[in-house]
């Protein structure tokens, strides 16, 4: 009897190792990791980091994508037996702040006004279900932007990055302090901005705008919008 509660023990801890997105205060830790390491050490320092230098010296940088690579735990999945859709907005917010923090880093360390960059909408495409203790991984990078908004794609890849799982877009509004700034101004602070990725924005917002939107996202399931890698 005492093997077996010593099993159950060992069964028990090893489940919420495993588990361990779904701890309390996970989240947060998760979050705060990269606000801490893309802004507020880089704040503090006064140095220019290499994320920085990195971007401003590829012309396309701005569109540069993000990797977290994750995998389904057991408290993520619902009755289905498959990871639960609430649960995607939680990687998507942890992946865009990965994203957000890098790409806009000057204009979160320079500025002294706190901005932000807020979420205005977010639609999310299903397409495969993702298993329990599946990998997976997601990538995001800025899709283009219009005189207010910034729009953010975000993919979700299973089987070693060969089958997108799902596909989402996020809607967001820059924010220096109270002050709405335009996401050209943003590319601009942050040395990001130049003809070229303004003709790809353009043509991208027209696939969103006239082909798909936030109700369809079939036409952007096999673009090709994938630069470099930060």
């Amino acid at each position: 009897m005492a093997a077996i509660c010593n099993i159950l023990k060992w069964l028990g801890l090893a489940i919420l190792a495993s588990t361990y997105k779904s701890l309390p205060g996970a989240y947060f830790l998760r979050f705060y990791y990269y606000v801490i390491r893309d802004i507020l050490i880089p704040q503090i320092s006064g140095k220019q980091s290499k994320t920085i230098t990195q971007l401003q010296k590829d012309k396309f940088g701005c569109f540069a994508y993000t990797t977290l690579s994750t995998y389904a735990s057991l408290f993520e999945c619902d009755f289905y037996l498959h990871k639960s859709n609430s649960t995607y907005f939680e990687e998507l917010d942890i992946s865009r702040t990965d994203l957000m923090a890098k790409i806009f880093q000057k204009l979160f360390t320079t500025s002294k006004r706190y901005p932000y960059v807020p979420v205005a909408n977010v639609f999310t495409n299903f397409l495969k279900e993702i298993k329990p203790y599946q990998p997976y991984e997601v990538k995001s990078c800025i899709f283009c932007w219009d005189e207010k908004w910034i729009y953010v794609m975000s993919r979700f890849y299973i089987e070693k990055g060969s089958r997108l799982a799902s596909l989402s877009l996020t809607k967001y509004v820059l924010k220096d302090g109270r002050k709405t700034i335009t996401p050209r101004d943003a590319l601009e602070i942050c040395g990001l901005y130049n003809k070229d990725v303004e003709k790809i924005s353009q043509e991208n917002y027209k696939i969103l705008s006239e082909q798909c939107g936030f109700q369809e996202t079939r036409p952007l399931e096999n673009i090709k919008h994938e630069y470099s890698s930060i």
